[in-house]
């Protein structure tokens, strides 16, 4: 039929279009990353000067970002180096929700009021904490570090490399320790001691710290990252049910991450890559400043007079504050940058 002929031909076309576009994205990864840089400073350019520039300034955000993970993805399947579906096709959705969440709950809000937001924001957690039940139960079991899916090295495209050469594997991790000849005492070299606040007298563990070789968890530990992927639902749960202005699900919230925290308990045992989780986790915890009802009974005056100080009695930090100062109360009102 008609309608069939001219599905095949889009197709077609569709396809033919793809094809030359990854050509050209692994001939030209230089122009490639140039292009991408372009959009996203068009993206801080444009804020205050565009009507309604928020979305369209985090349009703008959202398709660099966009670009750049898609591009990635195109310019890893050219390094021998990387293992071929090295993420989920989970992870990989996920990392794309994550890069548009933002924008999707700006224009939401702008062309359809707080009803549509709060649909857009509750139908995004859902299928984000179904998806990393998911990930936590079927398929990798360990934790879900952040980025799920992080950056491509591109420096490894601009290494010299011969057309029948190919891109030599990734270096071992180095090692640590070294072990004394006669008395076989193990050692460990000063630049394997962690940070001070983290130093004790165990040994530093050779585990790759990849986050594609994270240990799968169990017990606490999994029960701690089931607390950590639940928490969004349960706060927009009790939201619903106690209202915005109500410190019960800021309390519970507060609670559920603390107690994730404990539950995984020491870092001792842990990757560098689990290490390095945690502590984003932790410092995470300062979102909890900027939340309602804290920000507003408790640290918004604080937080003001800070920038007002600094504003009017320290150089060079003038134009820095008035500029926080002008997009906060904007930037607190936006759920995936406080709450996520």
């Amino acid at each position: 039929s008609l309608l069939q002929e001219m599905t095949s031909h889009i197709g077609e076309k569709l396809s033919h279009a793809l094809t030359s576009y990854k050509r050209w994205v692994n001939s030209n990864p230089q122009l490639v990353g140039d292009s991408e840089s372009i959009l996203k400073w068009c993206s801080y350019l444009v804020a205050g000067y565009v009507n309604k520039s928020v979305v369209f300034s985090e349009l703008l955000f959202s398709a660099a970002n966009l670009v750049t993970f898609l591009n990635d993805r195109i310019l890893s399947g050219s390094l021998s180096s990387l293992k071929e579906g090295q993420y989920s096709y989970i992870e990989q959705v996920l990392s794309m929700i994550e890069i548009v969440e933002v924008f999707l709950e700006i224009a939401a809000f702008r062309f359809g009021g707080p009803a549509s937001k709060w649909a857009v924001i509750v139908a995004i957690q859902v299928l984000k904490t179904t998806l990393r039940v998911v990930l936590l139960f079927k398929q990798s079991g360990s934790m879900l570090v952040h980025p799920i899916v992080p950056a491509l090295d591109r420096t490894l495209l601009t290494s010299p490399v011969s057309e029948n050469q190919q891109v030599p594997p990734q270096e071992s991790p180095p090692v640590f320790t070294f072990t004394l000849k006669r008395s076989g005492r193990v050692i460990r070299k000063v630049e394997g001691a962690p940070p001070s606040f983290a130093r004790d007298w165990s040994l530093p563990s050779n585990v790759n710290s990849n986050s594609s070789c994270l240990p799968k968890l169990q017990g606490n530990r999994q029960l701690g990252e089931l607390l950590h992927i639940c928490q969004p639902i349960a706060h927009l749960v009790a939201l619903g049910i106690f209202g915005e202005k109500s410190w019960k699900p800021f309390l519970l919230s507060l609670a559920m991450d603390c107690s994730s925290q404990t539950l995984h308990g020491s870092t001792k045992c842990m990757t560098e890559a689990e290490q390095k989780e945690i502590v984003r986790r932790r410092f995470g915890l300062i979102n909890y400043l900027l939340r309602s009802p804290f920000y507003d009974n408790k640290s918004k005056a604080i937080i003001i007079r800070l920038l007002q100080f600094s504003q009017e009695n320290i150089p060079l930090a003038g134009s820095l504050s008035k500029a926080i100062l002008r997009y906060l109360p904007e930037y607190q009102q936006i759920y995936f940058y406080i709450w996520n």
